[in-house]
C-alpha cells in the first residue's frame, strides 16, 4: 500500500483504560482474517509511564487487535537518539518504571529521583513524617550531568526540590547553591502537556 495510518491514542482511541466505543469495532476493519493489518499503522502517546512492549500489549487488548511496540511511539522514544547523553549519568523523574525505561532508551547511569533522595535524606524536607529521625551521612558518587523528565511525578514536592538542587548545585546536590548558574545542567522533558484526557469529563 502506498499509504499508512498514524493514530493518536489518549482521548481519541481511547480515555484513560476505556476505549472509545466505535475504536474496537473500526479495527476490526484494518485486519485481515490472521489479524494482521491490512496498511502500515503506528501509534503515538504522551504517555512515558511504561515501557513500549507494555504500552503495546495493554493497545492489544483494549482494542482487540495484535500491536506490536514497534508500532509504539511513547514521548520517551525520541531520547533513543540523544546518544549524546547515554554515556552520562542522568537524573530521572516520572512514575512507573523509570529505571527500566531510561535503560530501555540506552541510558547506561540512570539513578531515579528515590535513590538521590535516600542518599540524601535532608534535601527532602517538606512532608514532616519522610524526614530522618537519626541524621546519616550517606555517600553520593553521581554526579548528575543531566536530568530526564518522563513525565509527572507522584511526590511533586520531592520531586521539583531535587531537581532544582541538581541544577542549582552544576550536579552536586548537598552543596551550597551556585551565586551565577547558568547555563545550568540540561533538563530533557519528554512531554510538555499539562492537560490530558481520562475516563473524568474534564481534562485532568
Amino acid at each position: 500500500p502506498s499509504f499508512g495510518f498514524l493514530f493518536d491514542v489518549d482521548g481519541v482511541l481511547v480515555r484513560g483504560k476505556t476505549p472509545i466505543p466505535a475504536a474496537r469495532t473500526a479495527f476490526q476493519k484494518l485486519v485481515n482474517s490472521q489479524g494482521q493489518f491490512l496498511v502500515p499503522v503506528v501509534f503515538v502517546t504522551n504517555a512515558g509511564n511504561c515501557l513500549r512492549q507494555n504500552k503495546a500489549d495493554q493497545l492489544s487488548h483494549l482494542l482487540g487487535v495484535p500491536i506490536s511496540q514497534d508500532q509504539v511511539m511513547m514521548s520517551h522514544s525520541p531520547l533513543r537518539m540523544f546518544k549524546h547523553y547515554h554515556e552520562k549519568c542522568v537524573l530521572v523523574s516520572g512514575q512507573g518504571p523509570v529505571l527500566d525505561i531510561a535503560q530501555d532508551l540506552g541510558f547506561c547511569q540512570p539513578i531515579t529521583i528515590d535513590t538521590l533522595r535516600e542518599k540524601r535524606p535532608l534535601l527532602d524536607a517538606v512532608d514532616h513524617n519522610r524526614r530522618p529521625k537519626v541524621l546519616v551521612s550517606g555517600d553520593f558518587c553521581f554526579k548528575p550531568l543531566s536530568v530526564v523528565l518522563f513525565g509527572e511525578p507522584v511526590r511533586w514536592e520531592t520531586s521539583l526540590q531535587l531537581i532544582i538542587d541538581v541544577l542549582l548545585t552544576s550536579g552536586y546536590p548537598g552543596n551550597p547553591y551556585e551565586q551565577e548558574n547558568y547555563p545550568h545542567i540540561p533538563v530533557l522533558a519528554c512531554n510538555m502537556d499539562l492537560m490530558w484526557v481520562a475516563e473524568a469529563q474534564s481534562p485532568r
